[in-house]
């Protein structure tokens, strides 16, 4: 699937990350319960989650019985430091007999929590800009064929008394794209730019 993998070794200790697209807060449960599966003999399975929504409840993170502050918070702090929404990131440890301290511990979860990061957007994510647009079911044809035939995807739909889509587009294509919506709907189309964010396409 679209995920990044990374592994860091300190003194015997090895971390596994996993990086995966997680839009809700269940789906990246998932994840991480499978990784729980995956690695059953490991000591532990710290993860970071973030919402595709920003808010301030849109995140969470689990230090799994490690110390307070050394492996939740640098795993969130990854993510965050890469700007990534809906993403969730579990970092998984078989311990190699040896303390390593607050501080290099850390820093090796934030280490694995980057490289998996890394990957996952190197090999499978492209980053887009993404957008709600908010458009009478009149204009819903146009904007369509426009979003099938760009490059763009749909993140997400709302029908009520208007159509709202989240869309999300290749970084680089994003102003010719918005500009080509607003032609085809003379104008007549809310566009609100909702930042940069992983996007990946199974």
């Amino acid at each position: 699937g679209s995920e990044g993998n990374s592994k860091v070794r300190i003194k015997g200790s090895r971390f596994i990350g996993l990086a995966s697209p997680a839009f809700e807060r269940e789906e990246s449960g998932k994840i991480v319960r499978a990784e729980e599966k995956k690695h059953h003999a490991a000591a532990h399975h710290c993860w970071g989650w973030r919402a595709l929504e920003e808010s301030e409840t849109a995140f969470a993170y689990n230090d799994d019985g490690e110390p307070a502050g050394t492996a939740g918070a640098p795993i969130l702090k990854a993510i965050e430091g890469e700007g990534l929404l809906g993403v969730v990131v579990v970092v998984t440890r078989y311990f190699g007999g040896v303390k390593l301290g607050t501080g290099p511990l850390a820093r090796a979860y934030s280490e694995a929590a980057g490289k998996a990061i890394a990957s996952a957007v190197k090999t499978e994510g492209m980053f887009g800009a993404s957008y709600s647009l908010t458009l009478d079911y009149s204009a819903l044809g146009r904007v369509n064929k426009l979003i099938e035939s760009g490059p763009a995807v749909i993140i997400s739909r709302n029908f009520e008394e208007k159509v709202g889509l989240k869309i999300a587009v290749a970084t680089s294509r994003a102003e010719a794209f918005i500009s080509s919506l607003t032609e085809s709907t003379g104008g007549r189309i809310g566009i609100e730019p909702l930042g940069v964010r992983p996007v990946f396409q199974d």
